[in-house]
């Protein structure tokens, strides 16, 4: 299932682009996905769920919300990153 490492890229790619706000948290990743990308939407999210699950240094455990935007074209994005101040969270 190409999914989960879909998935696990994903995060990757959240951790990495946090090391550019040290005072940010993430709290929602937006993925744009086209119907010819070979995706499916449900799967990468079950997967997307189940690794964010439990803690990681860049949530804190916090939840990590997965916004879907689902396009004609062939595509798969990252489209954007919402976040809020650690002290928001708190």
């Amino acid at each position: 299932m190409h999914e989960m490492g879909i998935a696990c890229s994903v995060i990757e790619a959240v951790q990495k682009e946090m090391e550019r706000y040290p005072r940010k948290r993430v709290v929602k990743v937006g993925l744009r996905i086209g119907a010819l990308a070979g995706v499916d939407a449900e799967s990468l999210r079950f997967c997307f769920e189940a690794i964010t699950k439990g803690s990681s240094p860049a949530r804190r455990g916090l939840p990590l919300e997965l916004d879907i935007e689902l396009c004609a074209s062939d595509e798969l994005e990252m489209a954007h990153l919402e976040l809020e101040d650690e002290e928001e969270a708190a």
